[in-house]
Order: C-alpha cells, then sequence, then structure tokens
C-alpha cells in the first residue's frame, strides 16, 4: 500500500475512535431498586409499593394464575427523586379471599421472573371464613447480624393469609431524612441476613406495618421527637398504609400511623404508641399514650373508643407497639401511663365489648396472658431474629412481669427468636408463640 493511502487510513480510523469517544454513553435503563411489596389490603383492592432506581413509569401486571396469562395491568404510576423513587400502585376490583400473582413494568419492561411474587386478599366484611395470620417484631439491627434463623422461612410455611410486621424493624435509631430511607432500603434488600425476610414474607404475603421507636427515631421517643415529620413521610413512601379513619369519611391529614382494617369477622385497631405520647411524668393522671397533642374526637383515643364501640365484628384485635401489662416494661409499656389504661378498660367494660384481643411487642420475649395481669388476653410476639447473648428481654431491670400462661425468653442468654401465630375461627381465638424452628411454645385459646 502507498504511504499517502496508508497514512489517509490511520487518520479516518483515528477520527472515527475520536468520533465514536465523543458520544455519551448510553443510560442505564431504569428498573426496579427494591421491592415489590403489598400492603393495606381489603377484600376487593390492594396497593403495590415498588421503589425504582430513577424516575420511571410503573405499573403492575396481575392474575388469578400463577404464568400470568390472563393478566390485567395497573394503572401507571410515577416515580422520582422527590419521593426517593418510590410509588404505590393501587389495584381495585379484586376477588375477595383470592390469591393473585403479580409482575412489576419499569417503562413497559418487566422486571421478574416466574415464579412471580403473590397476595391474597383479605375475606369480606363479617364473613365468618377461619384465618391464620403470623406477627414479626423486633428485628436485629441490620448491622449486627452475625446468626442466622429459620424465623422467617418458618412464618412463611404457616401460609398466614396476612403478615404483620410490628415496630422495631431495625433498632439504628435514623435520624435525618437520608438515614431513615436507608433503613427500608436495607430492610427491603435481600442481603445481609434479610434473604429469607425479603424473598418468601415480603414478596408473597399481604402486610400490615407500623412503627415503635427505634424505626420512628429514638430509643423511648414521644411525641416530642424532634424529626417525626421526616419519620412519617418516609414511613409514607416506603409501605402502603391503611387509612387512619374507620368510617373512611375523616378528611384530616395522618399525623401519625394509627390504622384500621378488617378480615372477615374480625376488626383491627394499630395503635400509634409514640407520635402522640406524652414524655413519661410518674402520677400524673394527664398523661396520655394515644392523645398527648389533645386532639379530642379528631385524635387517636377517640378513634379507637369509637371503633371499638361500633364494631360489628365477633373479634376485636388492638395491635399495641408496646406492652399492654403493667407488670413489665413499666418505664415504657402502658404502665407508665396507668390513667390511660384504665380508662380504656373502664370502657370496654362499661359498654359491654366483647372478645377484645390486645396483640403486643417490644418486650423481645414471647408471652401470653389470659388477661389476669393484663386486663384482656395479650399475645405479646418475641424477636424475630435479636434474641441471642441475653437479649432476650428489653426491660432493663431484667423484670419480666407476670403473664399467667407463660413467658418464652429471659436474660439467661437462651436464644428465643421466633414469631407469634393467630388462628381465629367463629368459636375462638388460638393464640401460639414459636421458636424460630416453628415449634409452640406457649398456647392459649380465647372463647
Amino acid at each position: 500500500m502507498p504511504a499517502m493511502q496508508f497514512l489517509k487510513w490511520i487518520g479516518l480510523g483515528f477520527a472515527l475512535f475520536v468520533l465514536n469517544a465523543c458520544q455519551p454513553t448510553p443510560a442505564a435503563p431504569a428498573q426496579i431498586a427494591q421491592g415489590p411489596l403489598v400492603g393495606a389490603v381489603t377484600d376487593t383492592s390492594a396497593n403495590v409499593w415498588v421503589r425504582t432506581n430513577q424516575a420511571a413509569r410503573v405499573q403492575i401486571e396481575y392474575a388469578t394464575d400463577a404464568a400470568l396469562q390472563n393478566k390485567t395491568t395497573s394503572e401507571t404510576r410515577t416515580t422520582d427523586a422527590s419521593s426517593d423513587f418510590t410509588t404505590i400502585v393501587s389495584i381495585p376490583k379484586l376477588a375477595p379471599q383470592q390469591t393473585y400473582f403479580y409482575n412489576v413494568l419499569i417503562n413497559d419492561v418487566p422486571q421478574l421472573s416466574a415464579p412471580y411474587p403473590q397476595f391474597q386478599t383479605f375475606a369480606p366484611r363479617g364473613s365468618d371464613a377461619p384465618f391464620r395470620f403470623v406477627i414479626l417484631t423486633d428485628f436485629r439491627t441490620i448491622s449486627k447480624i452475625t446468626q442466622s434463623v429459620d424465623t422467617f422461612k418458618r412464618a412463611a410455611q404457616e401460609k398466614p393469609a396476612f403478615v404483620i410486621l410490628g415496630g422495631d424493624l431495625d433498632h439504628r435509631n435514623p435520624t435525618t431524612l437520608e438515614e431513615k430511607r436507608q433503613m427500608f432500603r436495607d430492610l427491603y434488600t435481600p442481603a445481609n441476613g434479610m434473604e429469607d425476610f425479603v424473598n418468601l414474607i415480603l414478596k408473597n404475603f399481604s402486610l400490615v406495618h407500623f412503627w415503635d421507636d427505634h424505626d420512628y427515631g429514638d430509643n423511648n421517643a414521644n411525641k416530642n421527637y424532634p424529626y417525626k415529620a421526616d419519620s412519617l413521610r418516609v414511613l409514607q413512601e416506603y409501605f402502603p398504609l391503611y387509612p387512619i379513619s374507620l368510617t373512611g369519611d375523616c378528611c384530616q391529614s395522618r399525623i401519625g400511623d394509627w390504622q384500621t382494617f378488617s378480615y372477615g369477622n374480625a376488626d383491627f385497631f394499630i395503635l400509634d404508641s409514640r407520635s402522640q405520647r406524652d414524655p413519661h411524668l410518674p402520677r400524673q393522671s394527664s398523661n396520655s399514650m394515644l392523645d398527648g397533642d389533645d386532639l379530642g374526637a379528631q385524635g387517636q383515643r377517640e378513634w379507637l373508643l369509637n371503633g371499638l364501640k361500633h364494631s360489628k365484628a365477633r373479634w376485636k384485635f388492638i395491635v399495641s407497639p408496646v406492652i399492654f401489662n403493667p407488670t413489665t416494661k413499666v418505664n415504657d409499656g402502658w404502665g407508665a401511663y396507668p390513667h390511660e389504661r384504665q380508662l380504656i378498660l373502664d370502657f370496654i367494660e362499661r359498654s359491654a365489648i366483647s372478645n377484645v384481643i390486645i396483640l403486643s411487642g417490644d418486650l423481645h420475649a414471647g408471652a401470653i396472658d389470659d388477661g389476669t395481669n393484663s386486663g384482656l388476653p395479650e399475645l405479646v410476639a418475641p424477636t424475630a431474629n435479636d434474641g441471642f447473648d441475653k437479649r432476650c428481654l428489653t426491660e432493663q431491670t431484667g423484670n419480666v412481669g407476670k403473664w399467667s400462661v407463660g413467658i418464652f425468653g429471659d436474660a439467661s442468654g437462651t436464644p428465643c427468636n421466633g414469631y407469634a401465630v393467630v388462628e381465629v375461627s367463629a368459636e375462638n381465638v388460638k393464640l401460639q408463640v414459636k421458636n424460630s424452628r416453628g415449634n409452640v411454645e406457649l398456647e392459649y385459646v380465647v372463647k
């Protein structure tokens, strides 16, 4: 090849190299970053939560067949930086007590493959359909997980109609907006000991969630916690909550995470024991856990009492993030608010409201009382995965309290990881505390 022609080819090649080098790198496609999970489920609707890695359009494909052959496509929602690229997609007009499988579309591109995640709609209000649900609560801070447990695997094998995720899903006490968001991102990522939780629980069951102090923001936090607005913002960004009004006709803005829902012949009242709590001042009758801001008719305490009074359900469950039994956790549980606690008990008795059961957590030990000490039958769910190294009890004095049926866990160092199971029928409610292997440690039947 003549020298001049060779130089021309070299020059052309260099020019093409420079041209290609100057071209912008193709943008990475939008895709799912965390999720999906399903919450705020009713007998005819559900809400799917998703987080993307960048601004994108999100839709849900869903069907009653596992292969999504007869799928329906949901409304379109968009994500952006203002909500940390999270969104909640509503799915209406579903059939009661039906299992649905679903996929996530990001900018029209399917994100998941078979086997697809699933959820189950609830039984219609008033029906006597028997059902079972599981309670998981009080998780170990993810960065401190050093031992694996079978809690989540065994809980999934119970095949519950839904799963209640209690408070303190992480104990890191996040302060800033970014720290609060990162806490949820970590919880929703299948790594660092949370693989079974994400893959078996979050992706396959209808979920209910509420906060307690360590995920609200600070140990023993109350209404004066300075960053509670950010806590509520992030909770609403990262989890589909039920409305706060029993009747659905209340127009107030959400100021806490108390919620209500129904399944068949059971009504559930999820309490917020932090955002409206007065600081604990011993011997002060005005202390309130539920209405420290004196909201009155618009507050949580009146909401609870009115909800109980007007409930037509056979069974009424009060879900309390903290212990109702006053014989333990006396500085942080209901024992620190004896006047308001007694007001609730007196109202229930005076109004002849029957079949009220307390479901609680925060003790890191499992326990059951028949009402002798708690005033009402109470089931305490144990810690899911934090019950190692003498961490089976969070009461600093070591006082386990008095429990007529018994307690699973103490300060001896014996592991006490596990979960709670509640079986509801027309005739009775069976309360169970199970260890991480799925074995029954405590059991009591409310008739």
